[in-house]
């Protein structure tokens, strides 16, 4: 059984609708209703806060008595006060519809008697004078068709209210049928207006046979009446009602128990891996909001217009708990909503040891009164805040990968009704996941992720590598070996510099590869299985990345000065296919060498100091930088190559500043140093000032200088 969704938050009308077990008790009212002896303006209240039911209460009211009302035993008057907008208009729309409800039950004389009375209660209160005037001349005020109409020649009748409520009482008691005056929604009118209406009931009061039910908040009704009538306070309704009732509330388990179910279909199924997470989220964040029926349809219906917008790119029990604090707890919303790096990164460097939970409850917390409940929550949902709130760390492997709102990736999706455009979509990603041994795709789609920038100057390939180490156990071990051929056969293509880590951040596309690899293989093959994919794979490798995985996995077996070696579960290659890999490297940059294709690769220094390292034996390296350093576009491509970046912040700055580096540190190993100085000194003279030539030349040389100058800083 589900909440059922109106997107009006409609009430029920049958018993088979209601699941909060008011039925009962309307059962047992109605009974009262219809055996009730010789009622004489009996006033029932139905009391109950906003959302809890009242209107379903009435309307099933309705329902229990249309056996009634078919045998012609009851004639029930509906009367809501919202369509109708003022005090004049509220009194004169209930006189118009009691006299047609009982118009034809009594005689051509009584008939005439209500409306007659109503003219003079109005007009007793001054109240009709300033409705002749506004409903006439124009009718631009007029507060209903036929209102004029209706009242007559009645005005000036010089009829009692005394007389005519007399009069109106013995025609009403003359006759067998019952008229229940149901009156909804009381509390809902402006104060004034619902002051009228409590007013009126008073003035009409004890007519036979007829039973009015009230439905109302009786907290709020005795607030509106205390601002009036300070000395009257509860006892002004007392007069009026002579039994009231609390609408029996729901069970807080009924509620939940259906708003689940209703989640449940709402998504096609919760199931069973993300279970546990639902469920704590909803316990924690959403249960806590949720307090009557309205509370419950208001969040359904929500949740059926946000959750379509981002099914399948947000964690189910994130999103729930968030649109929970968006709907009932909009600053705490907002808050998390406008502090993503405090609350997907929290750290005790970033607060204050001893003051950090104070101050984070004051950033997010500050609205609300009982904090600790809502911290639970938002623990739940950023565990790194346990880091301050409870001294606990947290990890948060698997945040990206599930999607979660921890997850600085994928937190703007759950604020945005779409998911970020920066973000690939569980779409995009089924592109690769759904056939990951298609090598030509996977190398395409990463190649052409180069030209779609993102926001933060990187392409939209670090999403991919990013996303695919995250979802990497996604992607069978029999497919591993064609993927990564995929992956390797442009890994030097994708290294771009506007995908290197900026400012404190470390990492290049290089490295995005290097634990991508780990993510896919390190914990779910043995040594000699992952050895057998990556060499099979590495024959498809360019150049540079296979001087990068070849170094890694070589180094595993020897190690610089001061390292061990490392142990086999952490070892990519066996040592045998270690010293396999070496030889072909080897041969394929001698052959880039030889054809020339050498000097075209990026990152150039990597895989020439590599040549060195792994042949131990600088002349073979040394003879062909000779050569290099004479020709022109040869000392262009490693001034370029040799400018490097750093960013620096002084205490004064609010962001990073770049500055050029000359990597020359160890460059003596494979070159005349001197020698190449000259030249690229010669050659700068040479180039035209201003071309791309000239600039990458002198922009090496004058950071040469300062190191030589400053030191290598």
């Amino acid at each position: 059984m589900s909440i059922e969704v109106d997107y009006g938050d409609l009430p029920i009308s049958k018993p088979e609708q209601d699941m909060f077990g008011i039925d009962g008790f309307v059962q047992s009212l109605a009974r009262s209703v219809r055996n009730m002896r010789s009622p004489n303006g009996v006033v029932i209240a139905l009391n109950g806060p906003w959302g809890s039911g009242k209107s379903s209460a009435i309307n099933l009211l309705k329902h229990h008595l249309s056996d009634a009302t078919t045998a012609g035993d009851i004639e029930v008057v509906d009367f809501n006060p919202w369509w109708f907008r003022g005090e004049e208009a509220l009194v004169l729309a209930f006189f118009r519809e009691l006299y047609s409800a009982t118009k034809p039950s009594l005689g051509d004389k009584a008939r005439k008697l209500l409306p007659k009375l109503g003219a003079r209660l109005l007009n007793a209160g001054g109240a009709l004078a300033p409705i002749a005037d506004t409903a006439g001349a124009s009718g631009a005020g007029a507060i209903a068709s036929g209102v004029m109409g209706w009242l007559g020649g009645m005005i000036e009748d010089g009829e009692s209210v005394e007389k005519l409520h007399r009069e109106l009482s013995e025609a009403l008691a003359g006759q067998s049928k019952r008229f229940v005056v149901l009156i909804d929604d009381i509390d809902r009118l402006a104060p004034d207006e619902a002051l009228a209406m409590f007013r009126m009931v008073k003035s009409v009061g004890r007519l036979p046979n007829i039973i009015y039910v009230l439905s109302f908040d009786r907290e709020l009704a005795e607030r509106v009446v205390a601002e009036r009538f300070p000395s009257e306070g509860p006892h002004y309704l007392e007069k009026i009602v002579q039994a009231a009732f609390e609408l029996p509330a729901p069970r807080g388990q009924d509620v939940h128990r259906i708003l689940i179910a209703s989640i449940d279909a709402l998504v096609g199924g919760i199931g069973e891996h993300r279970l546990r997470n639902v469920m704590n989220m909803f316990h924690a964040a959403v249960a806590p909001e949720i307090r009557t029926p309205r509370d419950a349809a208001r969040y359904i219906n929500a949740l059926t217009i946000t959750w379509p917008a981002v099914e399948g790119e947000v964690d189910l029990g994130d999103f729930i708990a968030i649109e929970a604090f968006r709907l009932f707890q909009p600053s705490i919303y907002r808050a998390v909503r406008d502090n993503q790096a405090l609350v997907c990164e929290a750290t005790r460097e970033r607060y204050d040891r001893d003051k950090g939970a104070e101050r984070l409850d004051a950033v997010l917390l500050s609205k609300v009164s009982d904090k600790q409940p809502y911290r639970d929550a938002l623990v739940r949902l950023f565990p790194k805040l346990d880091t301050i709130w409870g001294n606990t760390i947290h990890g948060g492997s698997r945040f990206d990968k599930d999607r979660r709102i921890a997850s600085a990736r994928h937190f703007q999706t759950y604020f945005r009704m779409s998911i970020d455009p920066d973000t690939l979509s569980r779409k995009d990603l089924a592109t690769i996941l759904d056939n990951p041994a298609n090598t030509a795709a996977v190398s395409a789609i990463l190649k052409d992720a180069l030209s779609q920038p993102r926001r933060d100057g990187t392409t939209r390939t670090v999403g991919w590598l990013e996303e695919l180490s995250a979802h990497a156990e996604e992607i069978p071990i029999d497919a591993a070996e064609p993927f990564l051929r995929g992956v390797f056969a442009v890994a030097d293509d994708i290294n771009v510099d506007s995908d290197r880590a900026r400012g404190w951040s470390i990492g290049d596309n290089t490295m995005r590869v290097h634990w991508l690899l780990r993510s896919l293989l390190l914990d779910r093959t043995t040594l000699q299985e992952r050895s057998a994919i990556l060499l099979s794979a590495a024959h498809a490798a360019q150049l540079a990345w296979l001087g990068n995985f070849t170094a890694s996995a070589w180094e595993d077996y020897h190690p610089r000065e001061g390292k061990n070696r490392e142990p086999e579960d952490k070892c990519l290659l066996t040592e045998a296919d270690g010293e396999t890999a070496r030889a072909l490297f080897l041969d394929r940059i001698r052959a880039a060498a030889a054809d020339g294709s050498l000097m075209d690769i990026p990152d150039l220094m990597r895989p020439l100091y590599l040549w060195m390292h792994f042949l131990d034996d600088d002349t073979e390296i040394r003879e062909w930088m000779a050569l290099r350093i004479e020709e022109d576009a040869s000392l262009v491509k490693l001034a370029g190559e040799l400018t490097t970046h750093s960013w620096g912040q002084s205490s004064d700055d609010l962001v990073a500043i770049r500055s050029d580096r000359a990597s020359v540190g160890n460059l003596e190993e494979i070159m005349d140093l001197d020698r190449f100085k000259s030249n690229l000194n010669r050659l700068v003279d040479r180039l035209e000032a201003g071309s791309d030539d000239h600039q990458t030349v002198d922009r090496f040389l004058k950071a040469w200088a300062y190191r030589d100058e400053h030191g290598d800083w």
